[in-house]
């Protein structure tokens, strides 16, 4: 029954958000499965802790029956409406060919990717069932809540440790971080209150979910912006087999992989709504912007990079900016709501101190010499360059994107040279957590290049070849 109960504890989310997707997404869609279920799951893993929280809120006690119940009326929903749902108008072919017109190798190439990406992930799979939670931040920030709010039942407050001594622990418990969202001890509390009791190991599973989840929305972007099946997949390969990545599924318990797939997942369809002016694009990557929110608190600035990029994108300068300002003021007021001290500004000004050269070296180890992202370092060093013989490629094709990664690197290399958080950076505890959360999309964005540089190298072959 435990095995049972787990694997209706995952799939429940799943379906929850692929079949609410799958209404959404229009039909002719490029890699319309992978795009589907990839973001489908992901927005399943951040809602199901919602529900709970809502739980909490109307004073009922977590329980996985009535939120598994919640869930499942709102599959059943979904369900219905697509049995009702009438075929709309076909939209246009992707412009790179499907999987069937690939010559023969290229979709060896391809099987054999997709083959070993499975494998890996059933290897990690078992790293997690074979593990009980092991990361320092996992048994000090997050499992604190987790276990807690599962052994009492509800959302038990957490406060600061001088406010736990005022109030001698009556009724309230302390961790190192009180105030972090409580999206992932709350996914936690989901998977123990499915099998009936605390388990380490089995809590962790929806880590392995995300990474696949990742996987999925990250191939299915890339073919909706264009780029050919076997680059997707390469890249896609790329992005599930980077050391650090998986370190953070087999060692689970961190934020730092949701909110880089939830982040990746906000600038993909970001990107393809400013190309292709999809609703289901623009609903997306306004719910994952807001989803950074949930997950830590480092999603604030990610999710303020959306603004500049759309104040700056072509085509929408005059028609959004009022838009803009109030999905600022959106994310301000949520911001607020989430955190129990609302002058969090001032606190990160008195932050601020003076350079830090050590988080400067430490930073470009980290990237450049640590084998954490495989050679995404180089990659960008190489490709970026080369996207500026690309006409158009930043000043409009991929301008939107490109603000909002400018933006988030930016404020990742002030967190790290200019405040006190350098110590983490020169001592490695903190910067590769955080490069985990901007690898994925910066990933993205190199794909869209080496795409466009391989389809530009096919054209000015092709001319030669008529001639000879």
């Amino acid at each position: 029954m435990e095995t049972l109960f787990t694997l209706l504890a995952l799939a429940l989310p799943v379906l929850l958000g692929g079949l609410w997707l799958n209404l959404l997404i229009p039909q002719q869609t490029a890699a319309r499965a992978a795009l589907v279920w990839g973001n489908g799951t992901l927005l399943g893993l951040l809602l199901i802790p919602q529900f709970l929280w809502g739980l909490d809120a109307l004073g009922l006690p977590l329980s996985f029956a009535t939120t598994g119940a919640l869930t499942g009326v709102l599959i059943a929903v979904a369900i219905t409406l697509q049995g009702h749902r009438h075929t709309g108008p076909a939209v246009a072919p992707a412009r790179a060919a499907g999987f069937s017109a690939m010559p023969a190798s290229h979709r060896a190439l391809f099987l054999l990717l997709l083959l070993l990406l499975a494998v890996r992930c059933v290897t990690l799979g078992l790293e997690i069932l074979w593990r009980p939670l092991f990361p320092w931040d996992a048994t000090m920030h997050w499992a604190t809540k987790a276990r807690v709010w599962f052994e009492f039942a509800e959302m038990v407050p957490f406060v600061d440790n001088h406010a736990w001594l005022q109030m001698g622990g009556s009724g309230v418990f302390t961790d190192r971080h009180p105030d972090y969202p409580h999206t992932i001890p709350l996914l936690q509390v989901w998977m123990n209150l499915a099998v009936g009791h605390w388990n380490e190991s089995l809590m962790n599973l929806p880590w392995l979910l995300c990474l696949v989840a990742m996987g999925g929305a990250f191939f299915g972007q890339l073919r909706v912006a264009g780029v050919a099946p076997l680059t997707a997949m390469g890249f896609t390969y790329l992005l599930l087999s980077m050391p650090l990545v998986n370190i953070h599924v087999a060692l689970a318990g961190y934020a730092d992989l949701f909110l880089g797939a939830t982040y990746c997942a906000g600038l993909m369809a970001f990107h393809n709504w400013l190309t292709t002016r999809s609703r289901a694009q623009g609903v997306l990557a306004v719910v994952f912007a807001l989803g950074c929110l949930l997950v830590k608190n480092e999603g604030l600035p990610w999710a303020l990079t959306f603004i500049p990029a759309l104040l700056l994108a072509p085509r929408t300068r005059h028609k959004l900016a009022k838009l803009a300002l109030l999905v600022s003021l959106g994310l301000a007021f949520l911001f607020i709501l989430m955190q129990k001290n609302p002058i969090i500004i001032k606190e990160i000004l008195q932050l601020v101190t003076e350079f830090h050269p050590d988080g400067l070296n430490g930073t470009i180890r980290a990237v450049w010499l640590h084998d954490n992202f495989h050679l995404l370092g180089y990659l960008l060093l190489a490709i970026l360059p080369m996207g500026f013989t690309i006409p158009g490629a930043f000043s409009r094709k991929y301008q939107g994107i490109s603000v909002a990664l400018a933006c988030a690197v930016l404020m990742f290399l002030f967190l790290f040279l200019f405040t006190v958080f350098g110590a983490g950076a020169s001592n490695f505890t903190g910067v590769g957590r955080l490069c985990i959360q901007l690898a994925p999309g910066l990933l993205f964005l190199c794909a869209l290049l080496v795409n466009d540089l391989l389809v530009s190298g096919r054209a000015g072959r092709a001319p030669a070849a008529t001639a000879n």
